[in-house]
């Protein structure tokens, strides 16, 4: 099922409020890891969001919408730094956002790959 991008970006905008909410909830005491839960949350919210992003404005080139959702996640995580909630700022965070969005990437270009090949064996 296809989303129009008038619904891509209605689930863009609540997914990305979302997102910012839970970010910016008071943390529970958590020893850090590098590659723990929290960092895979980081990577499936970025990945959806990549996703709803693409689909919400298909013919931007990918290195916007990169841009674009690295600086919601540096957003993120400045907010977390002055929210005063015991959540603190982190780069290992970033870089987990970073690799959703590169995940995300990976995702639509084997779907494009998938539907280029059906569209030729149909042809």
């Amino acid at each position: 099922m296809e989303l129009s991008v008038l619904q891509a970006r209605l689930a863009l905008l609540i997914t990305s409020v979302a997102v910012f909410g839970l970010a910016l909830l008071p943390a529970h005491f958590e020893s850090p890891t590098l590659f723990g839960e929290d960092k895979l949350k980081h990577m499936g919210a970025f990945l959806v969001l990549t996703l709803l992003a693409r689909a919400s404005w298909p013919a931007w080139p990918l290195w916007r919408l990169a841009l674009g959702l690295t600086a919601f996640g540096v957003a993120i995580e400045l907010a977390q730094g002055l929210s005063g909630w015991g959540r603190t700022a982190s780069l290992a965070d970033l870089v987990a956002d970073l690799i959703g969005i590169g995940l995300g990437f990976v995702w639509l270009w084997g779907v494009r790959k998938v539907r280029a090949k059906k569209h030729a064996s149909a042809a």
